[in-house]
């Protein structure tokens, strides 16, 4: 009895996909969605246009006018992904070729008014990160230390104030206990050698708590309390350290390519960090690419399956993975150009590589990095993209010896 009952459901699903993947479905659908188009009905066709090609893919003039069909309705998160797919297929045809043109028109609407930013250099890797603005404010913890002086929280939250000033849809809010705060602001005693000829160092770093399913859970933000000569900061390298840092917090994980924005990576250079800026102000080009990075949907953040179809596509925005890899890597070089002596643009620069396949690349600018790397997170960076790099090119001995070391 259960064996017919089983045969019955699977005829019944054969049926079902011969009906739906059949000649007469695609061209039932594809009549059907064109004769919407002709009277204006372009959203509506859509869904014919996607069983037209659910039965035959390849039909050169379904994708054509289904890309037609797209690119006549509102831009919402769904469009934009579509005629995206439609512009990067292996299909080169005439569907492909208007896809393409039509995105162009598409991202200049969106970015209308945030047109000079540098969303490319502040998203990293593949990932968009940055909190669910639906639940904001984000709610921070400052821990307390008595061997600092008190100007160091009152810088802190000042710079909260101009992030939220600046933006006006950023909110912090004070909490009294570190397991209720997305943001976890504390202090470390420096332990790096006194150098007194050139004096290089970092005040403060950022980094995000990401746990299982890419969910966000926190971004802890290290000050250290003094130089390594154990000299105090002035309260104007920690208020500018924090508008910094606080954008990294916020989800900006690159850095700027211009030394007039406060997101600018001038930590490595001669002198106190930041000591560079003639102004503590955020400029238009950090707020418009944090106003962006908020538009777009995030891969990474505080709410499971945060969907909306008002989001950017990332993609769109970003270019495809090529053009972001070779944009990253051409900003690297320059990196690496200006500031040769530091291990952690050779790292960035490997990383990228790896993302892209390029291991031989990969593992030469990882090599230069081994040699110049200094601190303990540099030297843990360093071994963990080795690791993982040797794994892919199916060297489990190597693999395994920086495994170990980065552990």
């Amino acid at each position: 009895m259960q064996r017919k009952f089983l045969l019955t459901v699977l005829f019944i699903v054969l049926l079902a996909a011969l009906i739906y993947k059949s000649p007469f479905a695609a061209n039932y659908n594809y009549n059907k969605a064109k004769a919407l188009c002709n009277q204006g009905k372009y959203e509506q066709s859509i869904p014919y246009f996607e069983k037209s090609l659910f039965a035959n893919p390849n039909s050169t003039l379904t994708r054509f006018f289904y890309a037609k069909a797209l690119a006549n309705t509102k831009p919402t998160y769904s469009v934009q992904k579509k005629l995206y797919e439609i512009a990067e297929s292996k299909i080169d045809d005439q569907a492909k070729r208007f896809a393409q043109s039509q995105l162009g028109s598409i991202r200049r609407v969106l970015l209308r008014g945030l047109e000079y930013n540098y969303i490319n250099n502040a998203v990293q890797s593949k990932d968009v990160i940055r909190w669910d603005y639906r639940k904001f404010p984000l709610k921070y913890y400052i821990e307390a230390s008595s061997d600092m002086p008190a100007y160091y929280t009152e810088a802190i939250t000042s710079a909260m104030g101009q992030w939220q000033s600046r933006t006006n849809f950023i909110k912090f809010q004070g909490v009294n206990n570190p397991s209720d705060a997305n943001i976890l602001i504390d202090f470390k005693d420096n332990n790096a050698a006194c150098n007194q000829s050139g004096l290089k160092y970092v005040v403060a770093n950022t980094t995000p708590i990401i746990r299982n399913n890419n969910f966000l859970d926190k971004m802890e933000l290290t000050f250290n309390k003094t130089d390594p000569c154990q000299k105090v900061f002035s309260r104007q390298e920690i208020y500018t350290t924090a508008l910094h840092e606080l954008g990294h917090t916020l989800g900006i994980m690159g850095h700027s390519d211009n030394p007039a924005d406060i997101m600018y990576s001038a930590q490595e250079g001669n002198g106190r960090k930041y000591s560079i800026f003639g102004n503590q102000r955020l400029s238009d080009r950090d707020v418009k690419t944090l106003v962006l990075l908020y538009r777009m949907k995030p891969t990474v953040t505080n709410t499971a399956n945060l969907e909306s179809e008002n989001f950017y596509y990332a993609p769109l925005i970003l270019g495809n993975s090529d053009i972001q890899a070779q944009k990253k890597i051409a900003e690297l070089q320059q990196y690496i150009s200006k500031y040769p002596n530091i291990a952690n643009g050779y790292i960035n620069l490997g990383a990228t590589y790896a993302d892209m396949g390029s291991n031989q690349n990969a593992i030469q600018y990882l090599n230069k990095a081994e040699t110049l790397a200094n601190t303990e997170e540099e030297k843990f960076l360093v071994a963990y993209n080795k690791a993982m790099v040797y794994f892919n090119m199916q060297d489990l001995k190597k693999s395994y010896e920086y495994a170990v070391k980065a552990q």
